[in-house]
């Protein structure tokens, strides 16, 4: 079997222009694939290095959302009637 190629945090880091610590505490919190051999030691194989780039990789927006019609939405019966209520006078009682 062939002698497989693992990359630290550090290499992973480096090559991303990111910190080691961010790099190892994505793998801790499970959101990118690793490899864990012995008790701490993070290694990662290139497949999973490209998995954290595309989990991090923010994508442009390619088209614009269409505007919401709300005309649609209209005032309900119950709004109409609260504005058709005569306004009581200040001081009046409520009830």
């Amino acid at each position: 079997m062939d002698k497989l190629e693992t990359l630290s945090p550090e290499q992973v880091a480096d090559a991303i222009g990111a910190s080691s610590w961010w790099v190892r505490e994505q793998a801790r919190r499970g959101r990118i694939p690793h490899l864990r051999l012995g008790r701490g030691r993070i290694r990662f194989l290139p497949d999973q290095v490209d998995a954290l780039i595309r989990r991090a990789t923010v994508k442009e927006h390619e088209v614009e959302p269409e505007p919401v019609d709300i005309t649609a939405l209209g005032a309900t019966d119950r709004s109409v009637r609260a504005h058709l209520k005569p306004r009581r006078a200040e001081g009046e009682p409520l009830f």
